[in-house]
């Protein structure tokens, strides 16, 4: 389940972020977090729908015909190809109007989720 990000789901959403091995770095993992509340880049929580714990954290740019999924990252265990449809696909859902694109990291998971969803 998709769930918009909120100041008491701070230090969750941090943790997730903090398992992408491009945000090792403490200031460059704290720079991308305050980038995307500053520019009120939508931040999302998943939730496990089975033992409803967040799994699972993705920061979104919005633009006026896309969407562009700038970081996703997933907790070792969840790393499946089941959940990383599901979160895509709710996004899918959230922005119908609006393409759905990634960047050099993330576009190949959502080529992939095209694919697979054709």
């Amino acid at each position: 389940m998709l769930v918009h990000y909120r100041k008491d789901y701070q230090k969750i959403a941090m943790g997730l972020l903090s398992l992408l091995p491009e945000l090792r770095d403490e200031q460059r993992f704290k720079d991308e977090f305050h980038w995307a509340l500053e520019e009120e880049n939508p931040i999302y929580l998943w939730k496990d729908q089975e033992d409803n714990h967040f799994i699972a954290v993705v920061i979104l740019e919005l633009g006026t015909d896309y969407v562009l999924l700038r970081r996703i990252s997933f907790t070792p265990s969840e790393r499946s190809g089941r959940n990383v449809y599901a979160l895509l696909t709710a996004i899918h859902e959230e922005y119908l109007d609006r393409r759905l694109m990634g960047t050099l990291s993330t576009q190949p998971l959502i080529t992939t989720w095209g694919k697979a969803n054709e």
